[in-house]
């Protein structure tokens, strides 16, 4: 007998373990600096050698053969996509910024907004990831309309999903989990001002219970992934499912794969925990939309 989607994820799991790479054993922020530091290193040994071969060249070409080496070594390196567009841009925005000569004061509140915002990037390698409209319309179309389900969003940035799931579905909970000081603020006045049934906590997703939940929805980056799973199956109960937006579970079969016709080419990965065994009706009506929408994908 063939195994289903749901049990071969969980096989997959176990059978194909992910290597750890060098860059993932180093913090981000120390690995970031290691490759501008290459970067530049490589771009100075250069220079001394069209110095010596009587080459000029003017600034801006090395700026960019800089960015250009340092956008090589992250990639060579596997780092994550939105670090490599902050290494090609780095060095052309400090040459800049020192051309411009703006108050110091602007220095300091632009570190004190990306603190703000994006605090999990340094700590946990997650940034501020915005779900698409499409992508909150694909997301419900998943969920049931006649039953009332227990639904997590793990890092739920502004609250756009929860906001959207707790207005638009019946839950007997709707949650949103955020650390990042900015994105929980205007998330959780974003549901208190609306009319759902959503709430915001300002919480450790590593720490918060998922025992009860129907549904878990990640829209966080390729980092904790597999820790995410692990967590999943050992909390989360047979049946229910774990919805993550543009990161798929490495060497775990999804259930289904729903494209989104939006800006960033999102894709809806969903993965449902094995085991038929006691699964209530809302289980079932939670999965039911997911075989229509697979078939029509196919």
């Amino acid at each position: 007998m063939n195994p289903s989607p749901s049990e071969g994820s969980l096989s997959g799991c176990e059978q194909h373990p992910q290597p750890v790479r060098w860059i993932d054993r180093l913090s981000p922020a120390l690995a970031g600096l290691l490759v501008q530091v290459g970067a530049t290193v490589a771009t100075g040994a250069l220079y001394g050698l069209a110095t010596m071969a009587a080459l000029e060249a003017p600034l801006a070409c090395w700026v960019f053969v800089q960015a250009a080496l340092a956008v090589l070594l992250a990639t060579a390196a596997g780092q994550a996509r939105w670090w490599i567009v902050m290494h090609s841009v780095f060095v052309p925005a400090a040459l800049l910024l020192d051309r411009l000569s703006p108050p110091s004061w602007m220095y300091l509140a632009g570190t004190a907004l990306l603190a703000l915002t994006n605090g999990n990037a340094m700590r946990e390698r997650v940034p501020l990831f915005l779900t698409s409209r499409a992508a909150r319309e694909r997301l419900l179309a998943l969920l049931p309309e006649d039953r009332p389900i227990r639904f997590i969003d793990v890092g739920c940035g502004f609250g756009g999903v929860v906001a959207s799931v707790g207005r638009e579905r019946p839950t007997l909970e709707c949650l949103g989990l955020e650390t990042a000081w900015l994105p929980y603020l205007v998330s959780r006045l974003r549901c208190a001002l609306s009319p759902n049934q959503a709430t915001v906590a300002r919480r450790d997703l590593w720490l918060h219970d998922l025992t009860c939940a129907d549904v878990v929805y990640a829209y966080l980056s390729p980092v904790p992934m597999e820790r995410l799973w692990r967590k999943i199956i050992a909390e989360m109960r047979p049946g229910a499912l774990f919805i993550s937006n543009s990161f798929a579970v490495p060497g775990v079969d999804a259930l289904a794969s729903l494209p989104v016709d939006d800006a960033t080419g999102s894709v809806l990965y969903v993965y449902r925990l094995p085991g038929a065994g006691g699964l209530s009706v809302a289980h079932d009506a939670i999965a039911a939309p997911i075989a229509v929408s697979s078939a029509a994908c196919s």
